[in-house]
Order: C-alpha cells, then sequence, then structure tokens
C-alpha cells in the first residue's frame, strides 16, 4: 500500500512539473503546435516510464492516457487538485493496459 502511494505522490509531483514546464513554454511565446498531452508524452515519457513502472510505455499510450485522463477530469466536479485526479486516473489507466 506504500508503494502506491509514494507512487500516486510521485505522479502528482510529475504531472505538476511537467505541466508547470508546458504552461512556461506556451507563456514564453513557445508555439510547439501541441497539446499538454503531447507535450508531456514527448518531454517526459522517461520518467512516466519509471514512476509507472511501464519501460515499454510508448509516447501515443501515455498522450492516449493523458487525453483521457483530463477528459475524465472534466465530467469529474469534485474538490481535488487537478494533479490529484489526474494521477488517480493515469495510475488507473496505466494499470488497465
Amino acid at each position: 500500500m506504500t508503494d502506491f502511494i509514494r507512487g500516486t505522490d510521485d505522479m502528482k509531483i510529475l504531472l505538476e512539473e511537467s505541466n508547470y514546464a508546458f504552461n512556461v513554454m506556451v507563456e514564453a511565446g513557445g508555439g510547439t503546435n501541441a497539446d499538454y498531452a503531447e507535450y508531456t508524452s514527448n518531454n517526459f515519457i522517461k520518467s512516466f516510464r519509471h514512476v509507472l513502472q511501464k519501460p515499454d510505455l510508448s509516447r501515443v499510450q501515455l498522450a492516449s492516457m493523458l487525453r483521457q485522463a483530463e477528459r475524465r477530469k472534466t465530467r469529474r466536479d469534485n474538490d481535488d487538485t487537478w494533479a490529484d485526479t489526474m494521477a488517480n486516473l493515469v495510475a488507473k489507466g496505466a494499470n488497465q493496459n
């Protein structure tokens, strides 16, 4: 159980860092012509492979999981932070694959 909690905390930190990096890039005028999921899957794939313990995770799979989690987060109306909800949804999505 403690490994799951630590993994979820690591996931939250990774999601917050990747979201911050994406926002800085956008605010600085960097035009990547990519959404958050694509940006993150291209720039943070190694970190997500490590945190999810899935060395064979592809960029396409990660982007798909992030987009699916974002859609689910949009449908939910709760008090959880964005990173909390996204971490739980991405972890569940990774375990299903």
